[in-house]
Parts: C-alpha cells; structure tokens; sequence
C-alpha cells in the first residue's frame, strides 16, 4: 500500500561524538505534495538531519524512508529522484548560468532542452554570457535552485536557502518556491531559522530545538495549538504580587516582564480588575502575537 508521505524518518539519532548527541528520535513525516518547514535556530540539528536524508552522512541509528523504500536498500535510484541545496551553492564562478548548467547536465545525463526549462523556471534565462561570480547573491541562489531542479525531482530540500538575502531577494524566492509546488506539483522541505519567513511559504511544519523535534503538523494545527496556549504579557508595579494573586492562570517570568495563561477577552478584563482590587497599577497588559516566532519562543523558553 503506497503512503501518504514522500519521506518519513523514524526515531533517527546522531552522535558527532561518543558524548556529543546531535538528534534525539527524529520521526520526520513529508506529506505528498507539501511545502514543509524544518524549522529551528542555527545548532538545532537541521543540516545535520538534512544530510541524513541525502546520504551525505552514515546513519547511525533509526530509518529513513523515501517515495516508499527504505534509503539503505536503494540509495540510488532514490537520490535520482531528489534535487537539493545544502548550505553553500556549488557552481563555477567563471562560467555562465547555461555553462554551469550544461556541466551537471552531462552529470545527470538529461537532454540539452532542461537548461532552458530551468532558466525560466527560476528567472535566468537573460542572463547571457554574465559569469556566475558577477550574479547577486540572489541571482547565485536561484542558479543553485535551477542546478538541484536538472534532474526533474520529485523532491527537492533546500538548506537555509534565504540566508543573506535582501527583501527583494527573499520575496522572489518565496515566489519561486510556491510556484515549483503548486504549477509543478514538487514537494519541498526548506530549512530555515527565519521563522517569519518560513510561515509565509509551507503548508506543513516541523520544529526542532537542540535535536528534539517539539512540533510537527499542518499551519491549522499549529493555529489551533497556539490558540490552546494563549498567553497574556503584563508588567505591573509588583510583578510578585501580582503573580500571586494571579497563581490561578499560570504566571511565568520573562525578564522584567511575566505572562499568563488565558482563553478569551473576558478573560483579559476579569484579570485587570484582580489587579485594579488588590491595588496593582498595571503598566502593560498585551495579548502575545499568535504568529510562529511567539510560539517559537514560548516552546524553547520552557526548554532552555
């Protein structure tokens, strides 16, 4: 019976060294179809999982499953079937976009007609005979993307692909990223510590932090799961005394500021007037924003 899923893991683990664990049980599941963020900040384990999945690294224990076969018993054929861009672009600085293109295009072995289909694809086909290493580093980018889309993949990874973007720069591969799923029906797993940006994008999610993953689901669940976990900033004129007479929503500290657990509007104003009754002037009182970065936060804050 073939899956729902283009690529699962299953409790896969990674040690650098003897007392150094990179990843701790990562159970990845890449829906047909999806554009799924790999989310976490730098050190989190991204690349080191990415690298698993291309069989860049051995893996050491769990299983990685691709389009339905296991990597260990067909890394090939597998391989064939996935375009990738793992931290840097790897191209010629001294030839031109078509020249790169052309080199790995005798690696791959596709016909003469996918240079062009590419270009276009990713925006370069007017580039001419500029050399590679006179290209904006978004120009460089989208080379990197349209050296990974050659090989017509069924699966494409990108690593930290926004990485010293500008805001133009950023805007036009998002655009190309939605437009590689939707027209050419690719999935894409993306990488990224840009979190603002990532949910801008993906369909799906996974979060990691210090090589755990704490969150995996659909945009949806994550708005649902965010809603369950609401929370309420203040800053009073004695945040302890506060806090205690607050002990029913579930205070926590963040620096000079703490937050509380609530689930709706009149929730906020019964817990201002406890304020106003027990003589706390209330500075601020602001709902958290219900966005990825906030989640993000208030995940890794109860971890650290």
């Amino acid at each position: 019976m073939m899956s729902n899923y283009v690529l699962q893991t299953k409790d896969l683990c990674y040690n650098y060294a003897k007392d150094v664990q990179t990843l701790f049980d990562i159970n990845l599941q890449v829906p047909k179809g999806s554009i799924y963020g790999f989310i976490g900040p730098n050190g989190s384990g991204k690349t080191t999982t990415l690298s698993l999945l291309l069989g860049l690294m051995r893996m050491q224990k769990g299983s990685i499953r691709i389009f339905d076969k296991e990597l260990k018993d067909d890394r090939i054929n597998i391989l064939k079937k996935i375009g990738a861009l793992i931290e840097n672009p790897s191209f010629y600085g001294h030839l031109t976009a078509r020249e790169n293109l052309e080199v790995y295009r005798n690696v791959y072995g596709v016909d003469k007609d996918r240079i062009e289909e590419v270009l276009q694809l990713v925006d370069l086909s007017d580039t001419g005979n500029k050399k590679a290493r006179h290209f904006s580093l978004g120009m460089k980018q989208r080379l990197a993307i349209a050296l990974a889309l050659l090989p017509n993949p069924q699966l494409l990874i990108l690593d930290e692909p926004t990485n010293g973007l500008d805001p133009n720069g950023i805007i036009e591969l998002r655009e190309l990223i939605k437009k590689l799923n939707q027209e050419l029906h690719i999935t894409i797993i993306i990488s990224s510590h840009i979190l603002a940006e990532v949910e801008k994008m993906v369909t799906h999610l996974g979060i990691i932090f210090k090589g755990k993953m704490l969150f995996q689901g659909t945009l949806h669940e994550l708005h649902s799961f965010q809603h369950n976990q609401a929370r309420l900033n203040l800053n009073t004129s004695d945040n302890a005394k506060a806090a205690k007479v607050l002990q029913a929503f579930s205070p926590e500290y963040t620096h000079e500021s703490f937050s509380l657990a609530y689930s709706g509007m009149k929730q906020i104003a019964e817990i201002n007037r406890t304020l106003m009754h027990n003589d706390i002037d209330v500075y601020l009182l602001q709902p958290k924003a219900n966005n990825l970065e906030e989640l993000f936060i208030d995940m890794t804050t109860r971890l650290s």
